[in-house]
């Protein structure tokens, strides 16, 4: 058994292989994948930060439902 590792593009849903690796895989019929994949993230704005990373302050009260829902 032999090993190698690349970053690959994955188009859809196929995983592109490197040049340099095809020969390599000619003919073989089953390999073992492991996938480690890195996603694509917007630009991340002040809103979407803090949803991702909220402030957490002892002295938060939320509102009720009604305290939500009422308007002056």
């Amino acid at each position: 058994m032999s090993a190698v590792e690349f970053t690959a593009r994955v188009r859809d849903g196929q995983i592109e292989v490197p040049e340099e690796y095809q020969e390599m895989l000619a003919g073989v019929e089953r390999v073992k994948i492991t996938v480690t994949s890195q996603k694509r993230t917007a630009a991340v704005g002040s809103i979407a930060r803090l949803i991702n990373n909220p402030i957490k302050l002892k002295t938060f009260v939320s509102l009720s439902r009604e305290e939500a829902h009422e308007r002056g």
